[in-house]
């Protein structure tokens, strides 16, 4: 490479040409040597394979030895695309460093210009390379740029050609330009290589300088095996037809059929890459057609040829939900200009045949073709060109779903047949559910103490034969079972697999429910022996420690030793219980639903699922259904689209409400799920991913449009991401419940306490009130939480301005949060999800006055609380005392009269064991008074951020109190009723000011042009709407109560009232609403001059 390298950058120009030239002929020389004895060889075991086979012998061995010798064959070509294939590498390594040499050995960064004037001079330069099926993007590029620097950034046309193997691409192209492609017969040109063609100085009037070639090797290779040719095949096509601005399709001979099931893969493979644009045309061209009159005999082949594409077009758009009803839609082509017929090349058989000079004649008239169609193009820049390239071989190489199949139509059946697949495992699912559930509940009744996985098949086994007898007769009976037979064994082996492991998996979540049970109830079993082993302990270790007790660190050496000894003892055999990985059961699911993982990871990355119902046009997701509409409907509703999209209003607010019912339904059907019981279960989230689908299909099928696979696959995030908080959550008390090591671990503070007032000698009386203590702690820490809670709510709710008036009152108060913080996402949650904002409003507000504005009274409240509490404990105390030394008592009954006068405050239950012997009630009273006034005190400087940790927290109670009134909204503006009952039937709804209509996103139908005016005139005018997107119906203002259940109970009452606080709002926020809702302000939706007279202070002044 650097005696290459070297002599290649000494040679000028035309020098330059003769070395390369003679380098190419002294190469391609090389492996004959190498050649002669491989093919020698191969003949030989050929033959002897062949008679092997003839005695029906094995030939296994031999054909094992041919195999190694074919690629040996492959291998030993060698040529100069490997010497500038090799350069790109270097470069590319070198590229790749991020520390790289001050003072690199070779000059490497001159390659790319090296090969730049290559390709100027006109010699082809390999653009895929052959073998590894790859393109060197950071060579490539480079390449390009270098010749960006010497030719400028030109415009070049880029004409590109695909056939099957030795189907005579490469011949004709070098025959129509001059070229020097490679040719032979087999697999001669090798991944995909371009070569620059300047355009003549009679040509001056094309848009382009140059014209760029682009030589593929040929399809359905016989050297490579079936899946990898297919895979193969489809990424160079698909990479091949997406950079040609003209695209020659050679087919040997008159049927196309070679080359269909290849186009329906690059089809559908554009439909999914989105992200790049793409503008490709095609021409067929048949090659070896020996009657001249092929032209006229094949119309009706063309027809059949456009009725084939058309219809693999259409089931395409139907897989990706695209609107594209035409092969032309995707692929510019016309039938009748674009089909070329060549005669043969030769006349009789080569060698000795002679060339046909019918085959010249047709080569001239292709390329007059070409010309003339490329001057109507104005061609690419290459710099554009670059980056088309990265562009797409980067969609290319994260598409692997479609390359994998032969052509749409198994690409449709595949995915039916993954929707199958999912169906049956979710009932596979749904019944090892019900199953583990009953199991569940026996382990907890202590009626199943172990169990085989024979015993979970037998109760499942009948589930599971139904299953593989459905299976089986949809592969045997289904019209597609021809394609379907591939995949029945991988299926069948599939679903027995999954089966198989589901039995396991539950078969261990099970085990670790006995294995926690029982953790549990030898923990509760060995309770009492434990605490007298540990009181035991403490008193001989009391002994020891006298004088010395004032050493912490010691006593808590002894006793961390003894406390490990214990827990390993008692959580001995059981396994603690795991956290949640919600993140993979998410991917996990969709990607049973049928959903490529690269896909999914798409919409993650995007996050457009989080603000999905308050997204403003949702025309990205939608596409219309294909009607039987007559031409001229079909013209008229293509017009309306250009300017106004695929939705209308009234169609963006269904999906919005659609939406938010799957959210609600969702959280609905999860919120009655015992995780906090039973746990965790992937299923759960199965069924809503299940549910949600469902309601996607019904919804779909009342609608004029089809919703793409982002949107199912955003709205399961969305939904997802609701459900997380809450599963956590539930997780979480699960495993505070359940898990013996947590268990253990949260009575580690308290046995330290009672060992080290042991280890002073301190008597039962004192220990046990030291016990009361930490028991009551917890509760009274509760309860003046909860107290504190209620009362701040209270007293937010008297002494806050947007809480102590009428429903008006408080939107006022948001509405005036709104305009001063001028935040417009927080507007669009407003209008779109009215209650959550105010949720948000009041939370942000309790949080202010309790964090911010009267932090100081929030903790005169909560110590308040605290003295309340304290003062009814030691009331209770006292009482409880006095009625045991009255009555000559025992320690059981102060504890139970001590607890019975508590109840209504607080949380308590004691046990008396091992403090039987305690007689002096009085002193006990008074050592536990002093534990309460130390709590109390503690409960003093309690940081106020645990109240909102309470049973009830503040803003919740007030959410409940102000919330629970009337959310239905304006359909034209989407003010919010006010009235301040949930249910005020059979009263209106209403609103004391409505708002511009432009607000809510309204439009002019047929039009891209916003509506400003406010409902109460529209209601006043003689003008009308559209209550339904679907049909032409008008109905006049007027008379808005006839157009449909949701205007029927509205009252708008008809005058000029315009609030300036929303003039003001869509003056501001002008090309917000323009960008959200993708429509503009201006002819008849133009905004009035007087509007942008109005500031913010005339707003906020408007509201009081």
């Amino acid at each position: 490479m650097i005696t290459f390298t070297d002599n290649f950058s000494l040679f000028k120009s035309k020098d330059r040409d003769y070395f390369v030239k003679w380098t190419q002929i002294l190469i391609n020389a090389l492996p004959k040597k190498d050649l002669t004895p491989i093919l020698q060889l191969y003949d030989r075991k050929w033959t002897e394979i062949l008679t092997l086979k003839e005695k029906k012998q094995n030939a296994v061995e031999q054909q094992k030895e041919l195999d190694e010798l074919s690629k040996q064959l492959q291998s030993a070509t060698f040529g100069l695309e490997h010497i500038f294939r090799e350069m790109g590498q270097i470069y590319e390594a070198h590229a790749s460093l991020e520390n790289p040499p001050r003072t690199p050995v070779r000059n490497w960064s001159q390659y790319p210009e090296l090969a730049a004037e290559l390709l100027i001079s006109g010699h082809p330069m390999e653009l895929m390379d052959g073998d590894a099926g790859h393109v060197p993007l950071t060579w490539i590029s480079s390449l390009l740029e270098e010749v960006i620097k010497k030719l400028g950034d030109r415009r070049i046309f880029v004409l590109s050609v695909l056939g099957v193997q030795s189907s005579g691409k490469s011949t004709m192209l070098n025959a129509m330009f001059g070229l020097e492609f490679a040719v032979s017969s087999g697999r001669c040109t090798k991944g995909a290589f371009m070569q620059l063609l300047k355009v003549s100085e009679e040509k001056r009037h094309f848009k382009f300088d140059y014209v760029l070639v682009v030589d593929t090797e040929g399809l359905h290779a016989l050297e490579l095996d079936g899946s990898a040719t297919l895979k193969h095949d489809n990424e160079l096509a698909t990479f091949v037809v997406g950079l040609g601005d003209m695209t020659l399709i050679n087919i040997f001979g008159e049927n196309p059929a070679d080359m269909q099931d290849v186009l329906q893969i690059v089809v559908q493979a554009f439909m999914r890459m989105k992200e790049v644009k793409l503008s490709p045309s095609c021409v067929f061209v048949h090659q070896n057609v020996t009657d001249i009159s092929a032209v006229e005999k094949n119309q009706d082949g063309k027809r059949r040829l456009l009725e084939k594409l058309d219809w693999m077009v259409q089931l395409a758009a139907k897989e990706e939900v695209c609107s594209a009803e035409r092969f032309s839609d995707i692929i510019a082509f016309n039938v009748q200009e674009d089909v070329k017929y060549f005669a043969q090349l030769w006349e009789g058989s080569p060698p000795m045949a002679p060339p046909n000079p019918g085959y010249s004649e047709s080569i001239q008239e292709l390329k007059n073709f070409i010309l003339s169609k490329a001057s109507q193009s104005d061609g690419t820049k290459l710099s554009d060109f670059r980056r088309k390239v990265q562009d797409l071989w980067q969609a290319l190489l994260n598409e692997n779903f479609v390359f994998s199949f032969k052509n749409t139509l198994e690409i449709a059946v595949y995915r039916k047949l993954e929707v199958k697949y999912g169906d049956q495992t979710w009932t596979l699912r749904s019944n090892m559910l019900t199953i583990e559930n009953q199991y569940y509940n026996k382990i907890k009744n202590g009626t199943l103490k172990s169990f085989e996985v024979n015993d979970l098949y037998e109760e499942t086994k009948e589930t599971f034969d139904e299953i593989q007898t459905d299976l089986t007769s949809y592969f045997e009976d289904n019209t597609d079972k021809e394609i379907l037979a591939q995949w029945r064994g991988r299926f069948k082996s599939k679903i027995k697999d999954f089966y198989d492991d589901q039995l396991k998996v539950v078969k261990n979540r099970l085990d670790k429910v006995i294995q926690q049970k029982e953790a549990c109830k030898k923990l509760d079993d060995k309770k009492a022996d434990f605490e007298d082993k540990l009181m035991q302990k403490s008193k001989e270790l009391a002994q020891q420690f006298k004088g010395k007790t004032d050493d912490e660190k010691e006593l808590q050496g002894q006793f961390h030793s003894e406390w490990r000894h214990w827990v390993k003892e008692l959580t001995r055999g059981t396994e603690p219980i795991d956290e949640i990985n919600l993140e993979n059961d998410k991917t996990a699911i969709l990607m049973d639903l049928g959903f490529e993982w690269n896909f999914i990871e798409e919409s993650n990355h995007r996050g457009n699922f989080k603000k999905m119902p308050a997204i403003g046009n949702y025309d990205q997701y939608a596409s219309i259904k294909k009607q039987d509409r007559n031409v001229l409907q079909r013209g008229a509703d293509h017009v309306r689209n250009l300017f106004t999209g695929s939705l209308s209003h009234q169609d963006q607010e269904l999906i919005r409400s659609f939406i938010n019912e799957v959210e609600q339904k969702s959280l609905i059907t999860l919120k009655s799920k015992p995780v906090a019981i039973t746990g965790y279960n992937p299923t759960y989230l199965q069924e809503l991913a299940k549910n949600a689908k469902d309601a996607l299909i019904e919804f779909e099928s009342k609608q004029k449009y089809a919703l793409k696979k982002e949107f199912i696959v955003d709205l399961l995030h969305y939904v997802f991401a609701r459900a997380e908080p809450w599963l956590l959550n539930e997780h979480k008390t699960f495993k505070a419940n359940n898990d013996a090591q947590a268990y253990i671990d949260s009575k580690k503070g308290h046995y330290y306490n009672i060992f080290k007032m042991c280890c002073k000698d301190s008597s039962s009386a004192i220990v046990f009130a030291a016990e009361i203590c930490d028991k009551l702690k917890t509760s009274m820490s509760e309860a003046v939480c909860n107290n504190t809670a209620r009362a701040l709510a209270s007293e937010i709710r008297c002494s806050s301005p947007a809480f102590n008036g009428n429903r008006e009152d408080l939107e006022n108060h948001v509405l005036k949060s709104l305009a001063e913080n001028e935040n417009f996402d927080s507007f669009i949650t407003y209008i779109k999800q009215p209650r959550k904002h105010v949720e948000n409003f009041i939370k942000e507000q309790v949080k202010k006055y309790i964090f911010q504005e009267n932090k100081d009274k929030a903790r005169q409240i909560l110590s308040r609380n605290a003295d309340d509490l304290k003062d009814s404990i030691n009331q209770a105390l006292y009482g409880a005392t006095e009625k045991v030394k009255t009555e000559s008592g025992h320690i059981n009954m102060l504890l139970e009269q001590f607890s019975n006068l508590l109840k209504d405050k607080l949380v308590f239950t004691m046990s008396s064991q091992n403090f039987s012997d305690i007689n002096d009630f009085d002193f006990l009273k008074e050592e536990i008074t002093k534990g309460i006034e130390s709590i109390t005190q503690e409960l003093h400087s309690l940081p106020l951020d645990k109240i909102m940790n309470s049973t009830k927290k503040p803003d919740e109670i007030l959410i409940d109190q102000l919330c629970s009134c009337c959310w239905v909204t304006c359909p034209f503006c989407s003010a919010v009723c006010t009235n301040t009952l949930e249910d005020h039937s059979p009263d209106d709804h209403s609103v004391t000011f409505h708002r511009s209509t432009a607000v809510n996103g309204w439009y002019y139908r047929g039009t891209d042009m916003m509506d400003i005016e406010f409902c109460t005139s529209n209601v006043a005018s003689h003008g009308s709407f559209h209550p339904d997107p679907n049909s032409d119906r008008s109905v006049p203002f007027k008379s808005y109560r006839t157009a449909g259940p949701k205007y029927a109970n509205w009252r708008i009452t008809p005058d000029g009232s315009k609030l300036p606080y929303w003039k003001w709002f869509v003056c501001r926020f002008q090309t917000d609403l323009e960008t959200y809702y993708k429509k503009t302000f201006h002819k008849a939706g133009e905004i009035p001059s007087k509007w942008s007279k109005h500031s913010q202070a005339d707003a906020l002044k408007s509201l009081q």
